[in-house]
């Protein structure tokens, strides 16, 4: 995998099943700190777009939103921080099932 930018050391994925059982949210902790809700679904992670159209809440920690401009530098950072995620997250799950495979195990 590519170097994976520094700035993403400040952003943190999250979920609270208790009250938003069918929701995760993206933390970023690194000014302009903000908080995004989003929602899963089908195809929820196909592409930016259909991520976008599914984000349920966005709270600017600050008090202050940003420019347009640089809101849609968030969420893009934000959606390429998540694309990271979930590649090593697969990639965990591919490591681990690949492990079970060696040891023989029947699950």
């Amino acid at each position: 995998m590519k170097k994976i930018p520094e700035k993403f050391k400040n952003y943190f994925w999250a979920e609270n099943r208790i009250f938003f059982p069918d929701e995760e949210f993206i933390i970023k902790l690194s000014y302009p700190r903000v908080f995004i809700r989003y929602k899963l679904s089908d195809g929820y992670f196909a592409d930016f777009d259909t991520f976008f159209e599914n984000i349920a809440e966005i709270q600017y920690l600050d008090g202050k939103r940003p420019s347009e401009k640089e809101q849609k530098e968030i969420l893009t950072d934000i959606w390429n921080y998540l694309s990271v995620e979930e590649r090593l997250l697969e990639q965990n799950i591919d490591d681990i099932e690949n492990e079970i495979d060696d040891l023989g195990l029947i699950l």
